[in-house]
C-alpha cells in the first residue's frame, strides 16, 4: 500500500533522529502517519507540511525513532503460564519470597490461582544445603486475599494460602488425609505448609488454564513486549486441531504456543504484537487440510516457517564431554531428534512444500548436519527462494560458515546463551575452536543474515529467565560482554548491525520485508521512540537508553511519556 503524501498525516513525529534501516533514505528528522501506515520521511519542514486540524504532532526532543523490534524466536504460552507463576528457583527467603508474591498479585485478576514452583531449588542443589523456606502464612494471606495460591516448594512439598484452603473446604479440623499430612503449628493451626498426598490432592484442584484465561495473560504479556519496543515476534507454535489428530512417541510439542491465541485476539483487535508462526515440521502434511500452506495469514498472523529439533550440544570430533563443564555442550541430541536419516527426509519433503525451516542446533555436528540437509533439499528441489535457519547456532565449524551463506541461511542468535554458556569454552575445545564459538561476526561476513533473538521466556525448566529487552541483548552482541569479560570480541557486530538483526532482518527472514522492518512509506507503522540516539562511537548507551513510546500501526500502544 502506498499513502499519498498530500492526505493529512494521522500523526507525526519530529524533531529527532529517525532511524529508518532503509538504505535508500537512512537517516531523517521526521516521519509522517496516514491510517496504520508510514506516509512520509523526511526533514522537518517537509513533514510537519502533511500536518492537517486533526494531525497529532509529537515532539521527539532529539531523541531517536527507529523501526519496531522484531524478536524472531519467543515461547509465547510459556510465558502467559509463567505469567501466573511466582518465579521462585532462586529463592530462599522470606522478603524475597514475598517480594515476588506481592508482583505476581499485582497483575492478575481477582480468583485467579497463582502457582510456582521450585521454591529453592538453587539452595537445594548447594554442597550443604540450609533448610528450605517454611513461608510465613500471615504474611502471604495478606498479599493474597483474593487469589487462592499453591508454590510447590524443590523437595514437592507445597505451600498454600488461607484461599486456597477456603477453596478446598480445609480447615484445621480437617484430618490429615492417608499418605499426607497438613502442616500445623502447636496450637494446631494451620501453618500453610502441605505435605505428602494432602498436597496432592491440592494440586489437582487448581484449575486448567483456559483459552479464555490465557488471553488475559497474553494481553499482559503483550504489554511487557510493547514496554521494550517490541512490535513483532517470530513464535514457535501449533494448531491444537493437528495436535489432536497425532500419536507422538514424546511431548514434541512442548514449548510450541497454541495459535489459536493469536487467532483468538487478532478476531477481537486485540493483538499488540504481530506474530509470524513457526509450527512442527513432523506434523507439516497434515497443514494444508487446515488451511495452512506457506505464506497463509495478514499482517497481524503469518504462517510459513516449521521447526525441528536436532541437538543438545553435539560436537564433532575431538570433542571430551568430560572436560566441558558449565558450556551447556552435553555432546547429545534433544529428546526430539527425529534421527539424521528422518531428518534430512523431513527437511527435504517441507521444502518441496515451499516452507522454510527453522532447525535448534547448538553443536557444530548438529549445526553441520543441518546444513548437510539444507543443502540436500536445494539440490533435490531446485532452485526457490529459500530462507531456512539455524536456530541458536551456538558452535558451526569453520568450513560450514561460508556454506551457510552460499545457502542464504538466517541465524537466529540468543545473546543471553553467550553470556550463560562461554565459561570454560576456551579450555575445553582451545582457542581455535571456541573462536568459532557465537560467531556473529563470522556468520555476518559469511553472508548468513543475523537475528538476534531472546529466546522469551527462557529456559523451561526457568532455570533461567531471559533477558527481553533488545536493547540489553543488542549490548551484549556489541560488546560480547560476559560475566568474566568479552568472550572473543573480535567476533563483535556494531550497533546499526545489531539494529538490524532487531528490525530489517526479521522482517525479511518471515519473507515480510515488504510490508515492515524499515521506516518506508507504504510499509506498517510499527515504530519505537527511544529516549536518545543509540548510534554513538560507546555502547554503554544501549544500558542507559530506554523505550519511550512503541507505535503499532500508528497506534501508541506503550509510553513513557507524559
Amino acid at each position: 500500500m502506498t499513502t499519498s503524501a498530500v492526505d493529512p498525516a494521522d500523526l507525526i513525529l519530529y524533531g529527532g533522529t529517525v532511524w529508518t534501516a532503509d538504505p535508500a533514505q537512512p537517516l531523517a528528522t521526521a516521519v509522517a502517519i496516514v491510517g496504520d501506515r508510514i506516509a512520509k520521511v523526511g526533514d522537518d519542514t517537509e513533514i510537519r507540511a502533511l500536518a492537517g486540524p486533526a494531525t497529532r504532532l509529537v515532539d521527539l526532543a532529539g531523541r531517536m525513532v527507529c523501526p519496531g523490534f522484531n524478536d524472531a524466536h519467543t515461547h509465547f504460552e510459556n510465558a502467559v503460564d509463567w505469567y501466573f507463576q511466582v518465579p521462585l528457583t532462586d529463592v530462599n527467603d522470606q522478603a524475597v519470597f514475598a517480594e515476588r508474591v506481592a508482583a505476581t498479585v499485582e497483575r492478575l485478576p481477582a480468583g485467579i490461582w497463582i502457582t510456582g514452583g521450585d521454591l529453592g531449588d538453587f539452595a537445594s542443589t548447594q554442597a550443604s544445603p540450609p533448610p528450605l523456606l517454611e513461608p510465613v502464612l500471615a504474611e502471604i494471606d495478606a498479599l493474597t486475599p483474593d487469589n487462592p495460591l499453591l508454590i510447590r516448594r524443590a523437595d514437592h512439598q507445597y505451600f498454600a494460602n488461607s484461599k486456597a484452603f477456603e477453596v478446598a473446604r480445609i480447615d484445621r479440623r480437617t484430618p490429615d488425609p492417608r499418605g499426607g499430612r497438613f502442616g500445623r503449628d502447636a496450637s494446631g493451626e494451620l501453618t500453610g505448609m502441605v505435605y505428602g498426598q494432602a498436597g496432592e490432592f491440592l494440586q489437582r484442584l487448581v484449575s486448567p488454564i483456559s483459552l479464555e484465561q490465557k488471553l488475559v495473560g497474553a494481553k499482559g504479556v503483550m504489554a511487557q513486549l510493547n514496554a521494550v519496543g517490541i512490535t513483532s515476534i517470530h513464535d514457535i507454535a501449533r494448531l491444537p486441531a493437528v495436535t489432536e489428530e497425532t500419536i507422538p512417541p514424546v511431548f514434541l510439542e512442548r514449548s510450541f504456543s497454541n495459535a489459536q491465541i493469536f487467532q483468538s485476539l487478532a478476531d477481537r483487535g486485540e493483538l499488540s504484537v504481530r506474530v509470524y508462526a513457526f509450527l512442527p515440521l513432523d506434523t507439516f502434511e497434515a497443514l494444508a487440510d487446515h488451511g495452512i500452506t506457506p505464506k497463509t495469514g495478514d499482517d497481524w498472523l503469518r504462517f510459513g516457517a516449521l521447526k525441528i529439533f536436532i541437538d543438545s550440544g553435539a560436537m564433532l570430533p575431538p570433542f571430551d564431554p568430560a572436560g566441558a563443564a558449565g558450556t551447556g555442550l552435553t555432546d547429545g541430541w534433544s529428546y526430539r531428534f527425529v534421527g539424521e536419516e528422518r531428518f534430512a527426509r523431513l527437511v527435504e519433503a517441507g521444502d518441496a512444500a515451499g516452507f522454510d525451516i527453522g532447525v535448534h542446533v547448538q553443536g557444530d555436528r548438529g549445526a553441520r548436519i543441518a546444513i548437510d540437509a539444507f543443502e540436500r533439499a536445494a539440490q533435490v528441489n531446485g532452485s526457490r527462494e529459500r530462507r531456512h535457519r539455524l536456530i541458536h547456532a551456538w558452535h558451526v565449524a569453520a568450513d560450514d560458515f561460508a556454506r551457510a551463506g552460499e545457502l542464504g541461511l538466517v541465524a537466529d542468535v540468543t545473546s543471553d546463551h553467550l553470556a550463560l554458556y562461554s565459561r570454560n569454552l576456551d579450555e575445553a575445545l582451545g582457542l581455535d575452536r571456541s573462536a568459532n564459538a557465537f560467531a556473529w561476526r563470522r556468520f555476518i561476513d559469511s553472508g548468513v543474515v543475523l537475528n538476534v533473538v531472546s529466546d522469551f521466556p527462557g529456559a523451561f525448566n526457568k532455570s533461567h529467565v531471559a533477558e527481553i529487552d533488545p536493547l540489553r541483548n543488542m549490548y551484549v552482541a556489541v560488546t560480547r560482554a560476559t560475566r568474566d569479560g568479552h568472550f572473543h570480541p573480535a567476533q563483535a557486530i556494531t550497533i546499526d548491525e545489531a539494529l538490524r538483526a532487531y528490525t530489517a532482518n526479521p522482517a525479511f527472514s518471515s519473507h515480510e520485508e515488504d510490508v515492515k522492518g524499515t521506516i518506508t512509506p507504504g510499509k506498517l507503522a510499527d515504530l519505537v521512540v527511544l529516549s536518545e540516539d543509540i548510534r554513538g562511537d560507546d555502547p554503554s548507551v544501549l544500558l542507559r537508553a530506554r523505550v519511550e513510546q512503541t507505535y503499532l500501526g500508528g497506534r501508541l500502544v506503550h509510553s513513557r511519556l507524559a
